[in-house]
């Protein structure tokens, strides 16, 4: 047997829903199922061998996709390390408040009562072995947005009761997608037969859709494989099985187990989770003893939860289960054996798994992974990695980039100015007609592709041999500088530094993307000014008006 370790890259949201939220609402899971891969290796297979649908009588078909030899494990999140996650135990408890500590109750009980204690919070984890057991903690991100249903008939959102008049109008025509977000990395496993792996790595390559509402822009991805390995070097919860933890055996779910009573009915009773257990390893378990008690009291962390699917060659829902969720933890008295023989029989548990529907994914067990009593979370964040294509001069993309980077130039100016022009109150401001005659220029200029302040200079230098118009703006202050002197003077600053000390304008306003900086052009400095002076005056316009209705 092999093992194929292959990683999916989310290009677009993917929307592979669990049985959670209301009528009007898909939400994903929090990883992508093995059944969802399985059937885009199938979609490959078909391509592959140029065929319309499968045919379940064929024996590499069978092998395949269905008899359980060949077994698609679900693909989960990567830490910031590049690590493939693992659902976190549910025997894992910290104290409310303490985000930074998590102690493992299969490890070592602790006082219940004593402190209030509750579950990790986050689905996955990945553990580290650096000087002190470490354990980082990830929630995948998600993609949320509100759609409208459309009729066919009219192409748009419709009332019940336009549609049909026997309906009301109770049905919703908004639904909501809570998905995957895109741009992220989950990997996943293909335990395989040797003969098989060759086929199964070229249909493991490029990009695939997964998950549902395909043609609405969901579930594009792009696969890439790893590595093959043989799958007795291979162990999905890394690291070396060791058959003991003092006197205990501690079993975790690396997936949701389906698993069945005398009764043929799915349950989640961890009396049947014992019985599967012994079953498989051919020896009889024990529930764990805590010292000095006559009978086992918290030997199992579990929960359930209900599983489902879609079939798309019958069009119809998989008919819905009750599965011992992924993380279930439990705790059993070692088994008075060989060590060795002991280990062995762990390690074809551990590669064969427990229940049904093994081919896709159910069922993974791990056996003493998580052995410490006391782990540390660690708190360091994932950094971005921006990666940057190189842009052709005179490219579209160049030009387009060009456009963006001086619109964001642009709008960071305008809060500048706005800013800057509300602190700056003229007193005693003269008439709003010689006011709106001075602003007639400026906006003159402004409507040019470059700007002149030359002929708002010259207007100026009418103001001051017209003896009215230059007692008024003499007369008018800013702080304690006449009015006609601060437009003189604020003219002047369309120098490079200048003008920026009139807006606050900072050198990280310009922002860099891809590579580009918007310009500071002398258009764009004297265009400025001008806006700032226009700014100040219709400020100055509307609070005379305010003035003049006051009683």
């Amino acid at each position: 047997m092999r093992v194929i370790t292959y990683r999916i890259t989310l290009l677009e949201p993917t929307l592979v829903t669990a049985l959670e939220g209301d009528p009007n609402e898909a939400v994903a899971f929090d990883y992508l199922p093995g059944s969802v891969l399985r059937g885009a290796v199938i979609k490959r297979y078909l391509r592959a061998r140029n065929l319309t649908q499968l045919d379940a009588v064929d024996t590499d078909a069978r092998r395949l996709f269905f008899d359980g030899t060949t077994r698609y494990l679900n693909g989960y999140p990567l830490d910031r390390r590049g690590r493939r996650t693992l659902p976190t135990p549910q025997s894992w408890q910290r104290e409310k408040g303490n985000e930074r500590d998590v102690f493992d109750f299969a490890v070592e009980m602790r006082d219940e009562y004593e402190k209030q204690w509750q579950g990790v919070d986050k689905p996955f984890c990945a553990l580290s072995n650096e000087g002190e057991q470490k354990v980082h903690l990830v929630q995948p991100d998600r993609h949320i947005t509100v759609h409208t249903a459309r009729t066919r008939r009219f192409g748009r959102a419709m009332p019940a009761h336009k549609i049909d008049p026997s309906k009301d109008d109770t049905q919703g025509a908004v639904y909501r997608y809570d998905a995957l977000a895109p741009k992220q990395t989950f990997e996943a496993a293909i335990l395989c037969n040797d003969s098989d792996v060759t086929h199964l790595k070229s249909w493991l390559r490029g990009d695939a859709i997964l998950g549902g509402s395909r043609s609405g822009g969901y579930g594009l991805s792009r696969f890439e494989v790893l590595k093959d390995e043989a799958l007795d070097t291979w162990r999905e919860a890394s690291g070396t099985l060791i058959p003991d933890v003092d006197g205990k055996l501690i079993i975790t779910l690396l997936s949701d187990a389906l698993l069945r009573d005398h009764n043929g009915q799915f349950v989640v009773d961890p009396q049947v989770v014992t019985r599967t257990l012994s079953e498989r390893m051919g020896i009889s378990l024990s529930p764990y003893k805590h010292a000095g008690e006559a009978a086992p009291s918290r030997w199992a962390y579990l929960r359930g939860e209900t599983v489902g699917g879609f079939n798309r060659k019958w069009g119809l829902p998989l008919p819905q289960a009750l599965a011992v969720k992924m993380g279930s933890v439990f705790v059993y008295e070692k088994p008075n054996m060989d060590d060795r023989e002991l280990k062995e029989r762990l390690q074809k548990l551990e590669a064969e798994g427990i229940g049904e529907r093994r081919a896709e994914g159910f069922g993974r067990v791990a056996v003493n992974w998580h052995t410490e009593a006391e782990l540390k979370v660690d708190p360091t964040k994932p950094r971005p990695t921006i990666q940057t294509t190189p842009i052709s001069p005179g490219s579209d993309s160049e030009i387009l980039l060009k456009r963006m980077v001086e619109r964001m130039l642009r709008r960071r100016l305008d809060e500048r100015l706005v800013s800057k022009a509300n602190t700056i109150r003229i007193d005693n401001a003269p008439h709003n007609s010689q006011l709106s005659r001075l602003r007639n220029i400026l906006h003159d200029e402004l409507r040019k592709e470059q700007p002149d302040p030359q002929r708002v200079r010259d207007f100026l230098d009418q103001i001051r041999e017209r003896n009215t118009a230059r007692k008024q703006f003499e007369r008018a202050r800013i702080d304690s500088t006449p009015l006609l002197e601060w437009l003189e003077n604020t003219l002047q600053k369309t120098e490079e530094n200048a003008w920026k000390a009139i807006l606050g304008f900072q050198m990280g306003d310009a922002r860099n993307v891809g590579g580009l900086t918007a310009a500071l052009t002398d258009a764009l400095r004297i265009e400025y000014v001008l806006r700032f002076m226009d700014a100040v005056l219709a400020r100055a316009i509307k609070n005379r008006r305010k003035e003049e209705k006051q009683p």
